[in-house]
């Protein structure tokens, strides 16, 4: 009897996942092809206004809305971190080796598709890319980049020379969940309330802004010593050299920490307002909310307006509310997503959509190389461009995927 109670509880359990949330994450996922595809059609056209030979702005807005999946590495951070915290023989353990588990749990993650980013960016860009590059220098880039390759891109442990940024530097990203993954749930083990009740808030809130007031932002090419910014544009470009004030810290690494700290505040508020039961006006207030937000969110990533000029700290904002109220789970519209048909798809995104951010980059370079040379006079236009990168790098993080899963991956019986 109490096996069968088990098994009834397990099938509730996993109906009642909350898939929503993966949705989002794979439309931000797929939103980054958009600005980056635009980004490389740019940057390499050999024509006399550089970078800004292409005009189209589509997905450009996603560059902010890459926040959505800090709040939802820090929320899921505090979720795993309770969760675990319920063995008293786990507690009873130091907390650098409780963080250091919970790290290698990413790195066995996240660490192959890393390494096949970096591969495929070293392969595909210096040959359709940086066709000059011969052998030797191939191979040069790729041992001076060792840190790159275990994951040390955010600190600015990278190639010397920066060419490497430019093969697949959109893994810094990636770089930076790791590396403060580690010391946060470090700061969770020792002392919780700590970390939630004073460090957390107080970052997050003056880092924030701080950033708001200056008109600068986290950018992984700016660099940040003591409240100097050290950067050419609104925080966009820039970097330390020998003559930087003492210690400096890489704004990636500052951005992926602000995400990360406002989802472990998501995480105690959500759960104090679980316990709320919300009145039928409540519920329906909060469908509005979402809705609303969603809306204006999805319509700053896919075409920035210029009707409403949304600041980037009013879109963190909107990011905010979208992932709190669906985390949440008490409104309508989640209730609507999160039903049994899509489920399963839904979930199955959620879970490609970080292998789609970490191989996109040189997928989109072999796509518009496949075409020929980008000049002024043969500018190839954002679609042409985006959609068989899309398809490419979906079909390719299914693939790498369904291999992983069945090697490394593969749980035991």
């Amino acid at each position: 009897m109490r096996k069968e109670c088990c098994v009834v509880e397990k099938k509730v359990a996993k109906q009642q996942r909350n898939v929503a949330i993966e949705l989002w994450r794979f439309l931000i996922a797929f939103a980054i092809i958009g600005f980056h595809t635009g980004w490389i059609i740019a940057r390499s056209c050999n024509g006399t206004n550089g970078f800004f030979m292409e005009t189209s702005n589509w997905f450009f807005g996603s560059s902010e809305v890459l926040l959505i999946f800090t709040l939802t590495t820090g929320y899921f951070m505090v979720a795993h971190f309770k969760k675990k915290n319920q063995d008293k023989k786990y507690q009873e353990r130091s907390a650098s080796s409780r963080a250091w588990e919970y790290t290698w749990g990413r790195i066995k993650g996240l660490l192959p598709v890393l390494i096949l980013g970096y591969i495929l960016g070293v392969i595909i860009s210096t040959k359709f890319f940086y066709p000059n590059y011969n052998f030797q220098q191939v191979c040069t880039m790729i041992i001076n980049s060792a840190w790159e390759f275990l994951g040390f891109h955010a600190v600015g442990l990278r190639s010397v020379g920066g060419e490497f940024f430019n093969l697949n530097g959109t893994l810094w990203f990636i770089s930076a969940i790791i590396i403060l993954g580690y010391f946060l749930y470090w700061a969770l083990c020792k002392n919780e309330d700590v970390l939630a009740g004073l460090i957390a808030p107080f970052t997050f809130i003056f880092l924030a802004g701080w950033w708001c007031y200056t008109g600068t932002r986290g950018a992984q090419t700016g660099w940040s010593t003591l409240g100097l910014q050290l950067a050419s544009t609104n925080g966009m470009g820039g970097n330390a050299t020998d003559q930087t004030a003492f210690l400096g810290f890489n704004n990636g690494l500052l951005f992926v920490l602000l995400g990360m700290l406002g989802g472990i505040i998501l995480y105690y508020l959500i759960a104090k307002l679980k316990e709320h039961k919300f009145s039928e006006t409540g519920t329906l207030a909060l469908t509005l909310l979402n809705i609303a937000a969603g809306a204006l969110l999805l319509w700053y990533t896919i075409n920035q307006p210029t009707w409403f000029n949304l600041d980037r700290w009013t879109v963190s904002l909107l990011c905010i509310l979208v992932i709190g109220i669906t985390l949440l789970n008490k409104d309508y519209f989640t209730a609507a997503l999160n039903n049994k048909y899509t489920s399963k798809l839904f979930a199955y995104l959620g879970s490609i959509s970080l292998y789609i951010y970490m191989l996109h980059y040189p997928v989109a370079i072999f796509v518009l190389r496949m075409y020929g040379p980008n000049t002024a006079e043969t500018i190839y236009s954002f679609w042409s461009v985006f959609i068989p990168t899309v398809l490419i790098t979906i079909l390719l993080s299914i693939l790498v995927k369904l291999i992983l899963d069945n090697t490394l991956y593969r749980k035991k019986k």
